[in-house]
């Protein structure tokens, strides 16, 4: 039968977290302390199992989950979450294994998956919405969502802080003098988009400002397609004799460079404020360059793998919500 950290912990009348401490030669806990949980653990074969284990492969499963392929793709953004993972992985002893799925309607995702096949599952949510994961509950293996966050969902969750990382940048925008600031949003919602905006909504209301639904532009999250939606969307604006606002927030650098460039076309003598979020590499080299919020996607993809190899190893069934800060880059595009 196997022995997990549970059984080691009623034995030796402790916490699992004191047991995996001990294990792990993780700091708060005393070595005299240690040294007896560690006999005990030989004592039942926990070590013995683990040297098993380690004959095989330490398998961890990356599975890239889209419904339309509008957001998740071959991006800088992605390319480096998935170099952090990879990072992590090889650091800490584990085989990465990455699996591309499309969801198609009334497909059992779990039987494309194969869960088990692997250690643990890191899941990519940036598509998924809540009802997306109930097929999930009942894993046998450890899991752990990336790059989404839902409240009510008994998952453990490693995310931006999309909220709070929007309304600072538009903060910033209104420290700047600005007073009539729009939202370029995207035609395809995912969960970090409605967070983007819900901080923009924030930031917009407690500065005593007011947000009219005509300054919010709807446009493809993909450069070309902001670049004509954002066209169509100031020539009506134009058409209509109708004011542009000040300065706008975009939810994603590809939508804020790509909309830039038909402001310029549209109203090349209009001073241009825009900012985005993410960083990626084209945001410093586009024109003006792009003032944005720095995603460390790399560090995003660490904790991730970190969190999912400490379920793993510990057995731990409670549930972490873990929001990743983020940085302000200030550049040419605002002022």
């Amino acid at each position: 039968m196997k022995v997990v950290i549970s059984d080691i912990a009623r034995k030796a009348g402790v916490s699992s977290g004191t047991v995996s401490n001990a294990i792990n030669n993780r700091k708060g806990i005393s070595e005299q302390k240690r040294q007896a949980i560690l006999k005990i653990a030989r004592e039942m074969g926990y070590f013995d199992q683990r040297e098993i284990k380690k004959t095989e492969s330490q398998k961890i499963k990356f599975v890239v989950m889209n419904k339309q392929g509008n957001v998740v793709g071959d991006t800088p953004f992605f390319s480096e979450l998935i170099r952090g993972i990879e990072m992590e992985c090889s650091t800490l002893g584990y085989e990465l294994v990455i699996s591309h799925i499309t969801l198609a309607p009334e497909e059992d995702p779990i039987e494309k998956i194969r869960p088990e096949l692997a250690d643990g599952l890191l899941l990519l949510g940036t598509e998924l919405e809540k009802q997306d994961l109930a097929v999930f509950h009942h894993l046998e293996v450890p899991l752990v969502i990336l790059d989404t966050v839902f409240n009510s969902q008994d998952f453990d969750f490693v995310a931006i802080n999309n909220r709070d990382s929007a309304y600072e940048i538009v903060e910033k925008m209104i420290e700047k003098g600005h007073r009539d600031i729009g939202i370029i949003n995207s035609t395809f919602q995912i969960n970090n988009f409605r967070e983007r905006k819900q901080g923009f909504i924030q930031a917009i209301q407690e500065h005593d400002l007011i947000h009219y639904e005509e300054t919010e532009a709807l446009v493809e999250p993909t450069l070309e397609g902001s670049y004509q939606d954002m066209k169509v969307y100031l020539e009506s604006l134009s058409a209509d004799q109708r004011p542009l606002p000040s300065a706008f927030f975009a939810v994603n650098d590809n939508i804020a460079i790509g909309a830039m460039k038909a402001i310029r076309e549209v109203f090349p003598d209009h001073p241009l404020t825009i900012v985005g979020f993410d960083d990626i590499p084209l945001a410093e080299f586009c024109n003006p360059p792009l003032t944005t919020v720095k995603v460390d996607k790399v560090y995003l993809g660490r904790q991730a793998v970190r969190r999912l190899i400490e379920k793993i190893t510990s057995e731990d069934e409670k549930h972490l919500k873990m929001l990743v800060a983020t940085t302000i880059v200030e550049r040419e595009s605002i002022n």
